[in-house]
């Protein structure tokens, strides 16, 4: 962009504004180096679990993966082995296949049990107050899908979600989404408002 001063000179005010967002990036990049400022989580592009090949399965991202291999039910529950999630669980799906998932992967009757069956086990946990969360594939550390359960944080706002009267109502969204879910009047409120949905969540 050209700007023409009083004198009919050719002034650029490109190149200014542009050294000052490098020197923002730069600057950003610095404090993140030292610690100072939070980073995204990087998304779980690929996934190296080849269930053909159970020691592919030792890799971290896999650990969910692993659990699955074990059960029996279609629809099972775990504690959050975080420490600092003392309140949160899982609900899983048995069924999965080699590579990143989401509940987007499921059939259509699998993916409504799953979610009706974590609200369920949600009201059991904390009745009239509680909240089921699936991240995006940017804040997810983990190839197996997996929904969620703990008690919605009182900070929370209820804005910009959608009623539903039952689960197979609910959208499928894939991977690239978030999503999150609370009771409201005897429905669901499904909320499609952030990537990091399971931050709705007491820890």
């Amino acid at each position: 962009m050209q700007r023409y001063s009083e004198a009919g000179t050719v002034r650029n005010t490109v190149r200014p504004r542009l050294r000052g967002r490098w020197a923002g990036r730069v600057a950003v990049a610095a404090l993140a180096c030292f610690g100072l400022v939070p980073l995204v989580p990087m998304p779980v592009l690929s996934c190296p679990c080849d269930h053909a090949l159970p020691g592919t399965m030792a890799n971290r991202v896999c650990s969910l993966c692993r659990t699955a291999e074990k059960r029996t039910a279609e629809i099972y529950f775990l504690k959050d082995i975080n420490p600092h999630k003392p309140n949160r669980y899982l609900a899983l799906p048995k069924a999965h296949g080699s590579g990143y998932q989401s509940t987007a992967d499921l059939s259509e009757a699998l993916r409504s049990q799953l979610w009706e069956q974590a609200a369920k086990r949600a009201e059991e946990l904390y009745p009239g107050r509680w909240g089921l969360a699936q991240n995006s594939h940017f804040f997810r550390t983990q190839c197996h899908a997996h929904i969620h359960i703990g008690p919605l944080s009182p900070d929370v706002e209820d804005t910009l979600g959608t009623v539903y009267a039952s689960v197979d109502k609910f959208p499928n969204v894939g991977a690239e989404q978030g999503i999150w879910v609370h009771p409201k009047d005897g429905q669901f409120c499904v909320h499609l408002d952030r990537d990091l949905a399971e931050i709705i969540l007491v820890r």
